[in-house]
């Protein structure tokens, strides 16, 4: 029940759920914990929904904690029950049952953490009304265990449920979240006052409250915000365009051999590293586009995971307006509504022209009509031609950079993530229900080629292989997406749905690849 309860909380629902149903336990209506279980899932999807289909959710969900409270008494299940029940609208049992709650909690509870206790206790008195004293004991709790930030943001998730179900501000709880994740960027020329612009850095870090930081460690801004974040106790995640030999070749060593030994040093401190795009001279430009995307998303949607907030820090444009690529990430940060710290520097990069050879980012949406039935004719004719309308209208809306078909699966090539991704809801919506249907999604580079028999320009590149080989593990009716893509979404738009973690999944020819479940944010 482990392994259910990690999926559950990695946001992997529907994978959860399949695991409940695939050990037995939606039979089994006499253990505690499986009823518990079966209340927790129930209770993430009503948290998904809306209106009546929420309520009714939360009330089969309450259903199943105060049936395994019955069994087994205990503070767990009755605080859950006592939550659900306000959402399903019975404020009364919400409160008796949160009574309860603090009954058991007085009669002592062994084997419990001291967090857990406090934010329980705290969860009841918050149900009852008592919204000053709930905020004395959670404050107490997280001080007890205060780097348990997966356990706060539960926590800070629940109580934001509450307090908007109560129709009540919510905003004392941003005193109590976690540290904010950074994405950062900047300049390689740094000004001869290098001291004072590291104080300015840690001042800021400190006032943001930065617990991680994303970002690549070229040598000037982005190694000195990396060495700032490990010196105050930091997480430092690494994503670099191309891998990490060719980067120091062509990032770092140029600027000197002590640059070097900096960015040795930041990288045996980061908690991962991660490779984007391609080694080579010609797509440098391009697997830097791709690696900021990455990072700017991680830093996203690890914020959400905490229930933090994500910040970016650029060092050297004054104006998200600039040329640049560091201006260029300021402007998707800034368009996507999240805050931002610039901090100028006298010496501005230099204007980067547009290589029309190079190779280019582009997002691959790859389409699957057909099922399982291979060359049916008939299959064919049915799944496939006759649907081919509705999928051209589908498409209609969204501009296109190549469509091709390869044996029975559609690769559709899209500028943007966010396009990608609108032709994939659209493309869901349309034809999802009407037959056969699955899509993957991926962002990757690709070149512009002339195709030598008709002349025509093509585009060529892995995006196109690793979302086609993608598609070949999405389940039926799903939309599949790399972790690449469900970051560079995450990074564009701030709501553009759920990324719901299925996790690594080997793809044929390919090491195995972190894959996300792309939903709607709220289910109808």
């Amino acid at each position: 029940m482990l392994a259910i309860t990690a999926q559950a909380r990695a946001g992997a629902l529907d994978l959860a759920w399949r695991m409940f149903r695939d050990a037995g336990y939606d039979r089994v209506a006499d253990d505690p914990a499986v009823l518990s279980l079966r209340g927790r899932l129930l209770k993430d999807e009503a948290l998904l929904l809306a209106g009546e289909a929420r309520r009714q959710h939360a009330r089969e969900a309450a259903a199943a904690y105060s049936a395994a409270a019955q069994l087994a008494p205990a503070p767990y299940p009755l605080i859950n029950a006592a939550t659900l029940a306000l959402i399903a609208g019975d404020t009364a049992g919400s409160r008796a049952l949160a009574a309860d709650v603090q009954e058991l909690l007085q009669a002592g509870v062994p084997d419990e953490t001291p967090y857990w206790l406090g934010a329980t206790e705290a969860e009841a008195l918050l149900l009852a009304g008592d919204r000053d004293a709930a905020e004395t004991v959670l404050a107490r709790a997280i001080g007890a265990a205060p780097l348990a930030w997966e356990d706060h943001a539960s926590t800070l998730r629940q109580f934001g449920v509450i307090l908007a179900e109560q129709g009540a501000p919510a905003a004392w709880l941003d005193a109590y979240r976690p540290p904010r994740s950074l994405h950062f960027a900047g300049h390689m020329r740094l000004p001869e006052d290098v001291a004072a612009l590291s104080d300015s850095i840690d001042a800021l870090l400190a006032q943001e409250r930065v617990g991680f930081g994303y970002g690549a460690l070229a040598a000037g801004a982005d190694l000195l915000i990396a060495e700032r974040l490990i010196a105050r106790g930091a997480e430092l995640h690494v994503v670099l365009p191309g891998d990490v030999a060719a980067f120091v070749d062509r990032s770092v060593r140029p600027h000197g051999e002590g640059w070097v030994t900096r960015f040795e040093a930041a990288l045996a401190e980061a908690a991962s590293v991660q490779e984007m795009g391609e080694a080579s001279p010609a797509a440098f430009m391009p697997s830097v586009r791709l690696a900021d995307l990455v990072a700017m998303g991680r830093a996203a949607m690890h914020a959400g995971l905490l229930q933090s907030e994500a910040v970016q820090l650029l060092l050297g444009p004054a104006s998200v307006d600039e040329v640049g690529q560091s201006a260029h990430a300021g402007g998707l940060w800034r368009k996507a509504g999240r805050r931002q710290h610039l901090l100028p520097l006298r010496a501005p990069s230099g204007p980067q022209g547009a290589d029309r050879t190079a190779p280019q980012v582009i997002s691959v949406l790859a389409l699957d009509l057909l099922g399982d039935e291979g060359e049916d004719f008939a299959a064919l004719d049915r799944d496939v031609a006759g649907r081919l309308p509705a999928l051209r209208q589908a498409l209609c809306h969204t501009p296109t950079l190549a469509i091709r078909w390869t044996a029975r699966r559609l690769l559709i090539a899209f500028e943007g993530t966010s396009q990608a991704y609108a032709a994939a809801v659209r493309l869901s919506a349309t034809l999802g229900a009407s037959g056969p249907f699955r899509q993957a999604l991926h962002i990757g580079l690709a070149t512009a080629i002339d195709d030598p028999v008709t002349g025509a320009p093509v585009l060529l590149g892995g995006a196109f292989d690793l979302a086609e080989r993608l598609l070949g593990v999405t389940t039926a009716g799903a939309t599949f997406a790399s972790e690449a893509f469900a970051a560079s979404l995450a990074a564009c738009e701030a709501d553009a749905g759920r990324a719901e973690l299925v996790g690594e999944m080997a793809l044929v020819g390919q090491a195995p690849t972190t894959v996300y479940a792309l939903k709607p944010r709220f289910r109808r």
